[in-house]
């Protein structure tokens, strides 16, 4: 991932950043406002300078998830979709878990499981709540578009290495050769999940102006990004000892996820004992 600064006050201070991460044993480096367009072309415009990752990735999360959940059903895991949680009762050797379906709720049913992890990102404060446990995640609003790149100029010009413009907030990944997506902003709104055009428009127009690529067909997306006050995940047994949490990965939940997932499995390993791994 290569970051972008424009002036040279934003670049020292990242310069001060990036003398702890390379402490922490990140490969991370500066580069010269040449190095940046030598390393991604298609960028427009000028710049300050940068700081590159070259070890950092990015990738679709749509097909990875999809493809963990049919790894899992093949391990015999079960997914249960379109169903809110509306109570859990804890009892000595595991809990109950009534849930409804959410086009259905007169249709109750109740899972009896020997432990619970609640993972429910910006649910996990009311499932937790239910248990008598506080986990002060709360909803974040983060928007993105995915630029469908449908001529050949747009998919010749349309960068490859993942970006970060430090003054925008606005970051970018390359999702095969055919689509291009740019993320930004953050929305104090509750759990209001409207799309709003007037926080999509800028993502639009920073496409436009940094790249020589149509913008005629753009997805639009909002999502919900569950924080906690410190920008920490939260892993952890919950005061009932089947309880646990895996939670408030705020809008690194992909980054953070394979870490907090061992943290994890370790904590109910102490309480379980080892389980095989698959």
């Amino acid at each position: 991932i290569l970051h972008v600064y424009h002036d040279r006050a934003a670049f020292e201070e990242a310069g001060r950043v990036n003398a702890l991460l390379t402490a922490g044993g990140l490969e991370r480096h500066a580069v010269t406002p040449d190095e940046v367009r030598h390393l991604e072309p298609a960028l427009q415009g000028g710049c300050h300078g940068g700081y590159y990752t070259p070890s950092d990735a990015t990738g679709d999360i749509h097909k990875f998830t999809r493809g963990l959940a049919a790894a899992c059903v093949a391990r015999g895991v079960q997914f249960i979709h379109g169903v809110d949680v509306t109570g859990v009762t804890r009892r000595d050797d595991g809990v109950e878990v009534a849930c409804a379906p959410v086009d259905a709720p007169a249709e109750a049913m109740r899972l009896q499981a020997a432990a619970m992890v609640v993972c429910a990102g910006v649910g996990s404060r009311a499932v937790a709540a239910m248990v008598g446990d506080r986990v002060n995640v709360y909803p974040v609003k983060g928007y993105s578009i995915t630029v469908h790149l449908d001529d050949e100029d747009s998919v010749a010009n349309a960068p490859w290495v993942s970006l970060l413009d430090e003054s925008a907030k606005i970051v970018t990944s390359r999702l095969g050769r055919d689509r291009f997506r740019v993320a930004g902003t953050a929305e104090f709104d509750g759990f209001n999940r409207d799309i709003r055009a007037d926080r999509i428009e800028p993502l639009v127009r920073w496409a436009r102006r940094h790249f020589r690529i149509g913008t005629a067909r753009v997805t639009p997306w909002a999502g919900l990004r569950p924080m906690m006050p410190d920008m920490m995940p939260r892993v952890f047994r919950g005061q009932h000892p089947r309880v646990f949490y895996n939670t408030g990965h705020g809008h690194l939940g992909w980054t953070l996820s394979a870490a907090t997932a061992q943290l994890l499995a370790a904590l109910m390993a102490q309480q379980f004992g080892e389980v095989q791994a698959y």
